[in-house]
């Protein structure tokens, strides 16, 4: 594990900029996309009181509110940020830590993964490293902060064989582990979990799960139940139908994600459609050239093994198939193809959609793919062809990821363009008590239809919102995974819209072109017209208000001079 870990970092620090890993500098100077969503709750949560869930945050897009939660802001990383800026007034932002920790870990865990099957070998160790963390499962994920933590699947890959291979379920470190993925993921955690079940199963099958292991595993359980509680997740009972989205069937997985190689083999299946749906970047799992040649090389080495290994974890080859199905979704296609279509009951499609980037449960079986084939190879094969077929794949690996790897330091290095004029939009900001957005992001937003995901327009209304963070100013408006903003409530604003004291409104241009009680107000001296935004505030009002009072009142700025001479005229 250790040599695991090194050869992570040393990938981590060949793909990150160190100030990026520092969080105080690159991209997180002037960050963009969903790096500005963690950035807004994490500020939102560390300058927050203690609350009950622990990391609801009512000023981030009020009067709804919102959650560290579903904004994917990597709880277990927030809560010890947040005593630190609470007990020593420091903003250590976690997430370039967290990212390169990423890196640390995956390789580590792919090693113990490797392990757990029975491997003992630093060259194994070493390769398997390579092959998970130069992968698109895992550097695509970069930009996904906490969904980017895939070492938490190869922990519960590892946990699921060793508890096997010893013939006893290791239920504390399965506790460990789900109390620990449930502060990081949702989508993680339901792998995870499925896991902890197919081993639990598998044991009892064998007639090694005692009634002793059930009562400490349901207690784990308990004990991880709670801390879901404690951080919020009880909005699934309480209010289940604010955590459901769409999407099923359109961010699946695509069969040719997973070994056709996107740059194709020899010239060939290069033209490959890989996104069917427009959607199924969320299913992009190409395991890697490395991790595929090792594939083959051991269903031709040792066919009869992988046979046995099949008959024998036919528990955990299951559950990679009922993960693939899922991921694939009742929508299956192979290119752009659609090759096999069945009907589902609307409410199983309602309960798909709360999990519904199904792509993303591709992912065991892609690290599956990648590090028992070698792991095997190493178990039925002597050193002097396990060792060589390891190189090779380490080095074809690397020699297909450089590339990616150099572009990934390089945007990490980057700042993205300043699009609201900051200084200006922080002066007004300091001026008021909180903002109000017409409409918000879920209900329109500021670009309106000339806004879609990643362009200009997107990153600008964005830029507002980490200001808005930055300075601790409630807005009704934020970006999250889960939108809870009731927009009929927030429309009925526009019939008589009053400007309340210490609220900076951002009203849309859009907008206030088709409605004529927003264009009377963007006419009046309360508001300030941008190329981007109409800024209106009852303060500014009043200061022109004054202003003109004072204007009226003054004598004449140049009077006439009296007339020396009126009275001998006279």
């Amino acid at each position: 594990m250790l040599l695991g870990a090194l050869v992570g970092g040393l990938i981590g620090l060949r793909s990150l900029e160190p100030s990026f890993i520092a969080g105080n500098g690159g991209k997180w100077v002037r960050p963009e996309n969903d790096y500005i969503a963690y950035l807004v709750a994490w500020n939102y949560y560390i300058v927050d009181d203690w609350r009950w869930p622990l990391f609801d945050l009512p000023a981030m897009g009020y009067p709804e509110g919102g959650s560290v939660l579903f904004n994917d802001a990597l709880p277990l990383a927030s809560l010890p940020t947040k005593l630190l800026y609470k007990a020593a007034g420091v903003r250590l932002n976690p997430f370039g830590w967290w990212i390169f920790l990423t890196y640390v870990l995956q390789g580590a865990m792919a090693a113990r993964l490797a392990c757990a099957v029975g491997v003992r070998s630093l060259w194994a160790s070493a390769a398997v490293a390579v092959l998970a963390v130069v992968n698109t499962s895992f550097a695509s994920r970069m930009g996904h902060t906490a969904l980017s933590s895939h070492f938490l699947l190869l922990w519960a890959l590892a946990l699921h064989f060793e508890s096997l291979r010893r013939g006893r379920a290791r239920i504390w470190e399965y506790t460990l582990l789900l109390s620990l993925t449930i502060l990081v993921n949702s989508y993680l955690f339901a792998m995870v979990l499925a896991f902890q079940v197919a081993t639990f199963f598998a044991l009892w099958l064998r007639r090694q799960l005692p009634l002793r292991d059930l009562g400490s595993a349901a207690a784990g359980m308990a004990g991880v139940a709670a801390i879901g509680v404690a951080a919020g997740y009880g909005v699934f009972l309480s209010s289940p139908s604010t955590m459901k989205s769409q999407g099923f069937g359109l961010y699946s997985w695509n069969l040719v994600g997973l070994l056709v190689p996107p740059r194709g083999i020899f010239g060939y299946f290069a033209g490959v459609v890989r996104d069917g749906t427009h959607g199924q970047y969320e299913g992009e799992s190409w395991i890697g050239l490395g991790s595929l040649t090792v594939l083959v090389l051991s269903v031709l080495l040792a066919p009869r093994q992988i046979l046995q290994s099949v008959r024998r974890y036919w528990v955990f080859v299951a559950v990679l198939l009922a993960f693939a199905v899922y991921a694939a979704s009742n929508l299956v296609y192979a290119g752009s193809v659609l090759v096999l279509h069945y009907p589902l009951p609307q409410f199983v499609i309602d309960l798909g959609n709360y999990f519904r980037a199904t792509g993303r449960f591709i992912w065991p079986l892609a690290y599956s793919l990648m590090v028992l084939p070698l792991a095997l190879i190493f178990r039925t094969r002597a050193a002097f062809i396990a060792i060589p077929v390891a190189m090779l794949g380490a080095y074809m690996q690397l020699d297909e990821g450089l590339p990616g790897l150099s572009y990934r330091r390089t945007i990490t290095m980057q700042a993205s363009e300043d699009l609201i004029e900051t200084p200006r939009v922080d002066g007004w900001l300091h001026q008021h008590r909180r903002i109000f957005q017409y409409p918000s992001w879920a209900c329109g937003g500021l670009g309106g239809s000339k806004r879609t995901w990643g362009n200009r327009e997107a990153n600008r209304e964005l830029q507002v919102q980490l200001a808005a963070a930055r300075a601790g100013l409630p807005t009704n408006s934020v970006y999250t995974s889960r939108m809870l903003k009731h927009c009929p409530t927030e429309f009925e604003w526009v019939q008589n819209p009053q400007l309340e004291d210490g609220v900076l409104y951002l009203l849309s241009p859009e907008t206030v072109a088709t409605s004529p009680t927003l264009t009377a107000l963007a006419r009046s001296n309360a508001c300030v017209t941008l190329d981007w935004t109409i800024a209106c505030s009852r303060m500014w009002a009043l200061i022109a208000e004054e202003a003109a009072s004072r204007s009226r009142a003054a004598p004449p700025a140049n009077p006439p001079a009296p007339a020396a001479n009126k009275g001998k005229r006279d």
